[in-house]
């Protein structure tokens, strides 16, 4: 069964969640009372995190952890994985090992490879470095029994892997490892691929998260993405992992708490119908 889950920043606030840091132990509990499974989390610096207390406010709301963002890393410190510098490259890669290591503790969710990769100029040497640094990176978290995922993000945020065909072939270009997938973002599939349901049937098998965004970044059913579609085209391929809300608090962050549970859950059960639906014809 899917988890429906949500993103719930540890130490740094995100402009995609509804939840503050500060408080995201009532986040946890809140999640709970709504009945989303699962939570996403944010995490800048994984030796910092109290484990222990992570996992027993996970267990005590009854949600997994679906997914380690690592994207904070690279705003608050400038780091990535391709960056011309050597030293702040084995920075980068040292910060995904610890995210590594920290969901080998946790559970074992994916680790994203998202902003982390960074902004650079020249596309084409970039993605030889970061093809060179994910490759022991892929190795490093195969021996932990752990996934990473690679992000296809819209071009205004990074010039590197924008659409879901890009991110598959460089994933081909890499020998295309076991453990490393993708994170479907609806949003940024809407901007990049054009048919969104079509870029997850593209995808199929390798698609290890999803983010359940409509086309102006906002919650299920305030855009003008077929998302049901686009669920019930992941679905019929076999997948099994969560469907996440990433979204801005838009129109308030208010709506989105109030409307976040119900948005999710009537999307995924409308997909699950047109699912079922499609198996009898």
């Amino acid at each position: 069964m899917n988890r429906l889950s949500q993103i719930v920043p540890l130490q740094h606030d995100s402009i995609v969640s509804p939840y503050p840091a500060a408080g995201w132990r009532a986040a946890f509990a809140d999640l709970g009372r709504k009945g989303f499974t699962g939570v996403e989390i944010a995490v800048t610096y994984p030796e910092r995190i109290d484990v222990p207390a992570l996992c027993r406010a996970a267990a005590e709301n009854h949600l997994a952890v679906t997914t380690i963002s690592t994207g904070q890393s690279y705003w608050e410190e400038g780091i990535s994985l391709t960056a011309p510098d050597p030293a702040v490259r084995a920075r980068a890669a040292a910060i995904v090992r610890g995210h590594v290591d920290l969901s080998a503790r946790i559970g074992r969710p994916p680790v994203t490879i998202g902003l982390l990769r960074g902004q650079p100029e020249d596309g084409a040497a970039a993605l030889e470095l970061l093809a060179q640094e994910l490759l022991p990176l892929a190795a490093y978290a195969a021996g932990r029994g752990v996934v990473l995922q690679v992000e296809p993000i819209r071009r205004v945020e990074t010039t590197l892997l924008n659409s879901t065909a890009e991110t598959l072939a460089f994933l081909h270009r890499l020998g295309d490892p076991a453990n490393v997938g993708v994170l479907f973002d609806t949003f940024n599939s809407s901007l990049e691929d054009g048919d969104v349901a079509a870029a997850a049937r593209l995808a199929a098998g390798r698609i290890t998260n999803l983010h359940v965004v409509d086309s102006d970044c906002t919650l299920p059913g305030c855009g003008t993405l077929d998302l049901p579609a686009v669920l019930a085209a992941a679905l019929e391929a076999g997948y099994a992992g969560a469907f996440t809300l990433e979204t801005l608090n838009l129109p308030s962050r208010e709506y989105v708490l109030e409307h976040e549970a119900e948005a999710l859950h009537r999307t995924v059960q409308a997909a699950r119908r047109l699912r079922a639906s499609a198996a009898t014809e």
